[in-house]
């Protein structure tokens, strides 16, 4: 296999993949190719356990032997494992969304970069220091009361309901961004939301950011680019003196 720009490591989970959605292949317009961690589910990335370890780092490893430039993972909560997978690699590996938020830290100066993940209280302080997050630059919200991601992402519905999907996600940015700390950014943790991210940015006026952006802001490093003057300046003429 070769002309792969990315490999998605995918849990061993049952989850409905919607387009916006990493694990959705018409995401992207460069070819991606995915493996999934056998045996390793959702639960193995509440806390670290370096025995859950051993199918991600085959199933990375199987990418990196179909040719990919990098490898990303379809949780966010793979922080947890940042260091160990991008060590067991040859290729980078970007285990989450959450590695932005520090370079988001840097620019929104004194407000916060609102984060929102799936359940939380499942993104501990390990998963923050994993991605090298000062826990004090963010504001975290859960999605883990709202109806329909909870029976469709938590419960592994396959029926989803798209437009209410979209509203909860939408309202719970809403409530983020209107609460007493002023936010800069936004960044969705979980990569289930990812496909609601322009009705996001529509809503709260903030800048969203997700794993897709860190999928393609990769992706980007490999891309050649070829740039070309928009003008042509004219030449001077030689003109003959006339003695």
């Amino acid at each position: 296999m070769h002309g792969y720009v990315a490999g998605i490591l995918m849990l061993d989970s049952r989850s409905a993949r919607l387009p916006g959605d990493p694990g959705h292949a018409a995401t992207f317009d460069f070819p991606v190719c995915y493996a999934t961690a056998r045996g390793m589910t959702f639960a193995d990335l509440v806390s670290y356990e370096p025995r859950s370890l051993a199918p991600a780092v085959a199933a990375a490893r199987e990418l990196q032997e179909a040719g990919v430039g990098f490898v990303a993972a379809d949780c966010g909560l793979f922080s947890l494992y940042q260091r160990d997978l991008a060590v067991a690699l040859e290729v980078p590996f970007a285990g989450s969304a959450l590695s932005l938020v520090p370079l988001l830290s840097a620019t929104v100066g004194r407000a916060a970069v609102g984060v929102v993940t799936g359940h939380s209280e499942y993104l501990g302080a390990a998963h923050l220091a994993g991605a090298g997050i000062d826990p004090d630059t963010v504001v975290v919200a859960g999605m883990e009361c709202r109806s329909e991601f909870r029976r469709v992402v938590l419960d592994g519905a396959l029926d989803p309901v798209e437009e209410s999907l979209r509203t909860e996600v939408v309202e719970t940015c809403l409530e983020l961004v209107s609460g007493p700390r002023r936010i800069g950014a936004l960044v969705l943790e979980c990569s289930n939301l990812a496909t609601y991210r322009t009705a996001v940015q529509e809503a709260c006026g903030v800048p969203v950011f997700d794993t897709v952006t860190l999928i393609e802001l990769l992706a980007d490093g490999y891309r050649r680019r070829v740039f070309a003057s928009s003008h042509v300046a004219r030449r001077p003429v030689a003109v003959p003196v006339v003695e």
